[in-house]
């Protein structure tokens, strides 16, 4: 009987889904499945994201993770993330894809001799905790003016000369909240109305973040008022997260100054619109090497999409984390390969 080494590929469980295009997925799939769907998968040119993910696309030229684990020599195999059990039988877990993985069932894992890849702590999901991260890592001048709230708050804005802020709940992303309603945009009267409310409104395990909404003045973007960059990171089990490459994904926004001046608040959609999507070079950014140091905070051997905007003044600000980015497949710097491969061709020990 041989001596197998087998990785199980843990995925949330929609994207799970998606890339096998079916509604749902209900059990661990075998590795003999795996990899017949892989081989089905990698010749779909319009498959989505998590397809590329797992499977990789020939069109795209992205091999995936299920090949590239398999090339070292692994027998591989898929489970969603709800099927997830402590006597899982596998020697290696690769969790990056999973929006959440119990701490105990990690630690009773390690503790059986099994490598997990792609671990963060539920609470790095949380945007409160990651400013007060970011703050202990002496990078509190990367953070946009802010301030967290209860129900139990004082309904104060933040101090400063503040025009237009932008209200979020501690978790959500993509513009959305937690519930699934959109981030908003006030003008600084409006929201010093309605703040008392506001927070009125919050249940007792609730909490709402004010957030200065940066504007930007970019001159490789047209001169554009709001642009985002997604810069991707990666972290191993012996160095802290790092960019990857010198090319990010910059998101350029045009905002809607009429409609915010006439209704006071609006969606963050809106207010922003629909931006237009290229590659920034991140080299020449001010202070970057610093700002990189107060992100050390992620650790392990994970893939993060990084969101920070550059105002006026230069020095970034941080906006937020993203374990589950639907960019780790594009190639953003010509001389590397997409971030999912290069993740999935490290040493198993890293």
């Amino acid at each position: 009987m041989r001596n197998v080494t087998t990785l199980c590929i843990a995925i949330h469980n929609k994207m799970l889904a998606a890339a096998l295009a079916v509604p749902a997925v209900e059990r661990p799939l075998s590795q003999r499945e795996t990899m017949q769907i892989c081989a089905q998968r990698y010749q779909d040119g319009t498959s989505p994201y998590p397809t590329w993910y797992l499977f990789g696309c020939q069109k795209k030229n992205v091999t995936g993770l299920v090949t590239n684990y398999t090339r070292q020599g692994l027998e591989v195999f898929l489970c969603p993330e709800k099927s997830l059990k402590a006597d899982i039988r596998a020697d290696y877990i690769d969790v990056q894809f999973c929006s959440t993985v119990d701490t105990e069932l990690v630690s009773y894992w390690q503790q059986a001799g099994k490598k997990v890849f792609g671990y963060l702590p539920t609470f790095f999901s949380s945007k409160a905790f990651l400013g007060d991260a970011l703050k202990k890592n002496n990078g509190a001048r990367y953070l946009p003016l802010q301030k967290n709230y209860n129900h139990k708050s004082n309904p104060i804005l933040p101090g400063g000369n503040i025009a237009v802020w932008i209200l979020k709940t501690p978790y959500g992303s993509a513009g959305k909240n937690s519930d699934g309603t959109p981030y908003t945009v006030w003008q600084s009267e409006a929201l010093e109305e309605h703040l008392p409310s506001l927070i009125k409104k919050l249940k007792h395990n609730e909490e709402l973040i004010c957030s200065e909404f940066i504007f930007t003045n970019d001159p490789y973007a047209y001169y554009a008022d709001h642009v985002v960059h997604k810069m991707h990171f990666l972290s191993t089990t012996e160095q802290a997260a790092q960019p990857y490459g010198l090319y990010c994904q910059k998101f350029i926004h045009h905002c809607n100054w009429p409609a915010l001046q006439a209704q006071k608040m609006l969606p963050l959609g809106e207010f922003i619109g629909k931006p237009e999507i290229t590659n920034g070079y991140i080299d020449n950014i001010h202070e970057f090497t610093t700002f990189v140091e107060a992100l050390s905070f992620h650790k392990g051997r994970v893939m993060l999409s990084i969101d920070f905007i550059l105002p006026p003044d230069g020095i970034p600000r941080y906006l937020e984390t993203n374990k589950l980015a639907a960019t780790f497949a594009e190639q953003f710097d010509p001389h590397l390969p997409p971030l999912v491969d290069y993740y999935a061709q490290l040493p198993l020990n890293q």
